[in-house]
């Protein structure tokens, strides 16, 4: 009986400490930003210390966050690096914070989550692409389906100003992150040389990622043609 008691005990236990995994996962995964212990230790010099964006999660407890950083020379890189769940504590920052590198964070995070997700972007147009592609290919030494040749290439050409666009907008990013970059290094160095260190989300963000989305939802709508097509022909 005793036997019996231990295991629902440790069984109970290791339901207990699923279910906080499966919560720290839930809540990391709705944050925008965590901090990371031991960070700095591993990478030094970072522009916003143990801040990072979370990024993927791996079973059962990894988690891989995302440190931006910026070289000497000016190039913006995103340090994409694993942790243990425990290591990973998710916060709520403050764009009013007093100290710098929290407000800044609080303001860059969201900014870096939408350039990550537009970089999953441009892989999934890029195979999008390739596959129209040579079905276009196909349809063209087609006698059967060659009056369709039309709806494949206007999805093509569609796809590719997507594509352009998605390298505009990422520039557009990738120059906010290099701005806020370069303004928390000064600030680290000498806080009366610094002008603003407020994110510059400028008109061009604001126009290029509207652009952005209307290209989407136009390329969508030709696919969905596509579809639409080869099931009238099935």
């Amino acid at each position: 009986m005793s036997l019996l008691l231990v295991f629902l005990f440790m069984g109970l236990i290791a339901y207990l400490f699923l279910l906080y995994q499966n919560h720290q996962i839930r809540t990391i995964r709705a944050s925008d930003v965590v901090i990371v212990k031991g960070a700095e230790d591993r990478y030094p010099n970072l522009p916003l210390g143990n801040f990072a964006v979370p990024h993927r999660f791996r079973s059962p407890d990894r988690v891989q966050v995302v440190f931006p950083t910026i070289t000497d020379v000016g190039d913006v890189e995103y340090i994409y690096s694993w942790h243990s769940l425990n290591s990973v504590t998710p916060i709520t920052l403050s764009r009013t914070h007093r100290q710098n590198k929290i407000r800044v964070m609080a303001e860059l995070a969201p900014v870096i989550k939408e350039h990550l997700k537009l970089e999953s972007d441009t892989i999934a147009l890029e195979k999008q692409s390739t596959k129209i592609n040579k079905l276009a290919e196909l349809v063209a030494v087609s006698d059967l389906y060659s009056s369709q040749l039309e709806i494949y290439e206007r999805a093509i050409d569609e796809t590719e100003k997507l594509i352009k666009k998605v390298e505009e907008l990422s520039e557009v990013y990738v120059r906010i992150v290099r701005e806020t970059l370069i303004g928390t290094r000064i600030a680290d160095f000498n806080p009366d040389l610094l002008l603003d260190l407020h994110v510059p989300l400028d008109a061009q963000y604001e126009r290029v990622k509207a652009e952005y989305q209307y290209m989407k939802d136009s390329a969508h709508a030709y696919y969905e043609l596509l579809k639409e097509s080869q099931g009238l022909n099935r």
